[in-house]
Parts: C-alpha cells; sequence; structure tokens
C-alpha cells in the first residue's frame, strides 16, 4: 500500500551545528491566478519571493498585483491573482506553484528576519525512512486536477530538528486547519497517514491492553479459593461471610465455574482438548453475538414483540440461565456456556450479597508493573503469572470477588492480544491470531496452560485453487518439576516441524530423550515431519507482521 501524502526524496545535506532558529508560524494563503503562468518563473518543487504592490477588492475577494523577485539583471516579472482575503500592500510572499493556475502564498511576518525556506523535499539527514513525523495543518487549498479532487495543504512541523518548518503537501484528503498529522516517513520520502479510524482502535487496544495487564491475576489462587468454599458447608460459613450462611446462589455460581476447568484426563483426547478452547472463555462475545442473531430469529418466526419492547433477554439473566446448564465432556458448549460467562455470572451473584460500601473498598490495587507497563505488553506471549496479593489467606466474599475480576481481566488481555496480532494486508494476505488460557485440574491442584495459535494466509493468486494456510501453536508451561516449557509446532502442507524451550538442564536432558518417540507418533498420524528440536532458555517472540494500513493513496 502507499501512502496519502508525498515530498520527494533528496539527497541527505551537509551536517550543521548549533541551534536551529525557530521562525515564526506562517499565514498562508492560496492564490488563483488569472492566467496560465510561465514554468520558468515558478521551477517546480521550488519557491520564488514576491512582494504584494496593490490589493483591490473585487467581487467578495481582492486582486493582487505581486511584483517576483528576480534576477535584478532581469526584468521585474508582475503576476496578477486572486485572493480569498486581505493581503496589506508591501507584504513580502512566498510563492510556491500548485498547478498551472494555483499559487500557494505564505505571509512574511514584518520587521523579522525571513524564515527558512518551505519544505518541499525530505530531507533524508534529517528524516530518514521509518521516523516519524508530527505536525499541524496551518492552510488547506482545494485543487481540481482532472477527476480526482486534490488539496494543497501547509502544515508546521512541531517536533524534530526541523521544528517550526512548514511543509508544502498535496493530498487526496481534507484536511482542516489546526488538524495534527502523526506520519511515518517512507523508503521514497513519502509521508504514511495511517487510517484514523486505525488509530482509534490502536489507541483503545492499548489502553486496552494496559488496564487488563494491571488488574490481571492468575487463576490458581481463585480456583483453590472456590475449592475452600465449596467445601465448606452451609452452616458453617467461612470468616467475613455476611450471612450465617452461604447463599445459595453463590454456591451454584462458584460450582459451575469449577465444572469449566479440564482435567488431565480430558486433554488427553483430540475432542477433549477442543472443549477445553471453547470453554476458555476466549470466545464468549462472538458466542453471544451467534445466540442473540437465533433469539431473534426465532422471535421473529413465532410473532412480533409489542413495540417499544426487546424480546432478547437481559444480559445477567441469559448468563445466569447459561451457567446452570451441565457440563459434560462428552457434549459440545452451546454459545455462551464457558468460564468466563460463568466468572460474570459468579462476580454479579457476590455482588448481591456485598453492600455497595464494601464494593467500592474492594477495588483491585495497581499493578507493581504499573512503571513498566510498556515493556511487559511488548511480550505478548505467554502472559507473565501474578498472584493479586493478600486475598488467598482466610478467603471471603470480598477476597473471592476480587479473584474473580483479576481472572476476567485476564481473559480480556488475551482476548485484547487476540484482536492487537490479528490483521490484513494490502496483497491479500492476512495473519490471524488466538490466544487464550486453558484452566487445568490435577485432583485437589490447578495449573494453566496457555495457548496461541497463529494462521498466515498467503495473497491470492490467479492460478491457485485454493490458499494453504501456515500454522503455528505455542503452548507456556509452568510444571513444578520440570520448571517453565514452551513448545512451538509448525505446519505447512502436512509438514509438521516443533521445538521446546525449557529452563532446567535436566528437562532439556529429559525431552530429548523423548524427541524419537515424538517423531514416531507424528508418522503414525500421517505427517511428514520436519525438524524436531530441543533448546535450553526463552523462545523468540512470535514473528508478527508489522501493523501498517496505511490509506490507500499515492499523493
Amino acid at each position: 500500500m502507499s501512502a496519502d501524502f508525498r515530498l520527494p526524496p533528496s539527497t541527505p545535506s551537509p551536517s550543521v551545528t548549533g541551534p536551529v532558529a525557530r521562525p515564526a508560524d506562517p499565514a498562508a494563503v492560496a492564490l488563483q491566478l488569472l492566467r496560465p503562468i510561465d514554468a520558468l518563473l515558478f521551477p517546480p518543487g521550488q519557491t520564488t519571493r514576491a512582494e504584494v504592490l496593490t490589493s483591490t477588492p473585487k467581487g467578495g475577494e481582492f486582486e493582487l498585483l505581486l511584483r517576483l523577485a528576480q534576477n535584478p539583471a532581469s526584468p521585474a516579472q508582475q503576476v496578477v491573482a486572486t485572493s480569498p482575503r486581505a493581503v496589506p500592500s508591501g507584504a513580502a510572499l512566498v510563492l510556491q506553484a500548485i498547478s498551472q493556475t494555483q499559487l500557494m502564498a505564505v505571509l512574511q511576518p514584518t520587521g523579522k528576519a525571513p524564515p527558512a525556506e518551505m519544505l518541499t523535499r525530505l530531507d533524508p539527514a534529517v528524516f530518514p525512512p521509518g521516523s516519524r513525523v508530527q505536525a499541524q495543518v496551518v492552510s488547506q487549498q482545494v485543487l481540481a486536477q482532472g477527476e480526482q479532487q486534490r488539496f494543497a495543504i501547509i502544515a508546521r512541523l512541531l517536533e524534530g530538528a526541523a521544528s517550526g518548518s512548514s511543509l508544502s503537501l498535496t493530498s487526496s484528503k481534507p484536511l482542516d486547519p489546526g488538524t495534527l498529522i502523526t506520519a511515518l516517513v517512507g523508503s521514497q520520502g513519502e509521508l504514511r497517514i495511517p487510517d484514523p479510524a486505525r488509530q482509534q482502535l490502536t489507541l483503545a487496544l492499548l489502553q486496552g491492553l494496559k488496564d487488563s495487564l494491571q488488574r490481571q491475576g492468575s487463576s490458581e489462587p481463585l480456583f483453590s479459593s472456590l475449592q475452600k468454599f465449596s467445601q465448606t458447608p452451609g452452616q458453617s460459613a467461612p470468616p467475613g461471610t455476611p450471612a450465617s450462611a452461604m447463599p445459595a446462589s453463590v454456591q451454584s455460581a462458584m460450582q459451575q465455574v469449577l465444572q469449566q476447568v479440564a482435567s488431565l484426563q480430558q486433554l488427553m483426547t483430540p475432542a477433549g482438548v477442543e472443549q477445553a478452547v471453547q470453554r476458555s472463555g476466549a470466545f464468549l462475545e462472538p458466542n453471544l453475538a451467534q445466540l442473540a442473531g437465533l433469539l431473534k430469529g426465532a422471535a421473529a418466526e413465532t410473532a412480533a414483540a409489542p413495540a417499544g419492547t426487546n424480546p432478547s433477554p437481559a444480559l445477567s439473566k441469559l448468563l445466569a440461565a447459561l451457567s446452570t446448564l451441565p457440563v459434560s465432556p462428552a457434549t459440545p458448549p452451546l454459545p455462551g456456556a464457558d468460564l468466563k460467562a460463568s466468572l460474570i455470572h459468579l462476580a454479579i451473584s457476590l455482588q448481591q450479597q456485598l453492600s455497595p460500601g464494601a464494593i467500592k473498598e474492594l477495588a483491585l490495587p495497581f499493578s507493581p508493573w504499573k512503571q513498566g507497563a510498556t515493556g511487559a505488553t511488548e511480550q505478548s506471549f505467554p502472559v507473565a503469572s501474578r498472584v493479586v496479593q493478600g486475598m488467598t489467606d482466610a478467603p471471603d466474599l470480598g477476597a473471592l470477588l476480587r479473584l474473580t475480576a483479576a481472572l476476567l481481566s485476564r481473559i480480556q488481555h488475551h482476548q485484547l492480544q487476540s484482536l492487537g496480532q490479528s490483521q490484513s494486508f494490502s496483497d491479500g494476505s492476512s495473519q490471524t491470531v488466538w490466544q487464550l488460557e486453558i484452566p487445568v485440574r490435577d485432583g485437589q491442584q490447578f495449573s494453566h496452560v496457555q495457548v496461541r495459535i497463529q494462521r498466515d494466509d498467503s495473497a491470492p493468486e490467479a492460478r491457485q485453487v485454493e490458499k494453504t494456510p501456515h500454522w503455528e501453536v505455542r503452548l507456556a508451561f509452568n510444571l513444578d518439576q520440570l520448571g517453565s516449557l514452551q513448545a512451538i509446532a509448525k505446519l505447512y502442507k502436512g509438514r509438521v516441524s516443533s521445538e521446546f524451550w525449557v529452563e532446567q538442564p535436566q528437562t532439556l536432558s529429559l525431552l530429548d530423550g523423548e524427541l524419537r518417540l515424538l517423531r514416531d507418533r507424528l508418522l503414525a498420524k500421517g505427517l511428514d515431519v520436519g525438524e524436531l528440536s530441543c533448546h535450553q532458555g526463552m523462545p523468540p517472540q512470535p514473528n508478527q507482521a508489522l501493523q501498517q494500513r496505511w490509506i490507500d493513496e499515492v499523493t
């Protein structure tokens, strides 16, 4: 894709020492010429100085007689142009040709030294490819060139060595004066302006990632607390419980959350793994949208709802109904019946048992990562485990609510990571990422497995009947005796390769001795097996194509 603004590249300029003077803000005005201009008077890409000899009001506009600053040996050249606003006689202007009949003029302040020459090209020494440019639009002039409408824009640089200088740009998009521009310099000196809608989405994603990372907590403390609560009889409520007995609604909600946790035996089968992924909570929102569509379709087939009513049930009632459905490894879950839905229902049930004042006091504390939140979000996988301190000793309903909210934030963080890493490109290729976490139960012990699935689809070709995607699956464990372990499997056209990354040397030796067995089992599945390897340390982060959804336009 190409960009919306373009400045031709130029050769690097010699280095200049000392401070750079910041010129005054230019006052720009678009001029309309009464006759085609001589190309010799206004060389393309260059500016010419002029003086206003006369300024005469005429028909709501102002007719200007301009004298160009030429070589003293040449006769003075005069140009007649119209201006939408008054320009005083004797004013000094800097002119640049925009078309054969249009000029962009910058009024020079009187009593001051003339400012630096307007930039019509980006110097690679000052603006290397990939650098960021921030500017503010000063003026805009509509240009009519053929069927496509164009705009001449003067913008003032706001940062960097050339801060305060003016840029002369052309654009296919209108930009009102005062608009802030944030762009990247391309390899040919063009300015790449991201799509404003994509910019807003990116900002929302970054803020959501930061907030969810600060509030997230690991799943193990919550499930251990639920285990303690569920084992407590109703006659002997834990300390801190507002009533002498645990409410039946809270007991039911806790049991439903625990039923969403997969067992080790369930993860030994492909169907069990598929169901664990579906129940992870990563797909709650699209599943609810699917369920809402089914409900609306059923309502339309029966009878039209009365005017002003909503036939869809409230979210809290819908989640409550879904959470009461039995969980069975033999049957796939219904849309919306997963871990996140059960956690939301548990949070609602807990809030109903607490006073408003008690809920206000349960706000999660700021994370110790607050100062380094940016660095933490750069490592998208795996998400670091974090125990919300001070909530696992002597658990009560308030502590349980905080643990529930922390796990909900962790699930949301995985969802935002998936959304931020999924993208499409101008050539038709795409990258889709699903990042999630599967809680695992082994007897009375709880753990989790982080999963990242990436699908890369190449650009379609005319001769290609069906595209074959590239698949990559990453698993991250933290086992008690084996330590941290990550597995990476890649699949393309039936050929699979895998690598394992561990921290402990004894774990490395153990896995290395099992690679031959793994190869035999993969061959038995009919796969073409590539390289299988083991490494000590941390694997490199996933390869993510650059997120560049630029405006598809060259100017």
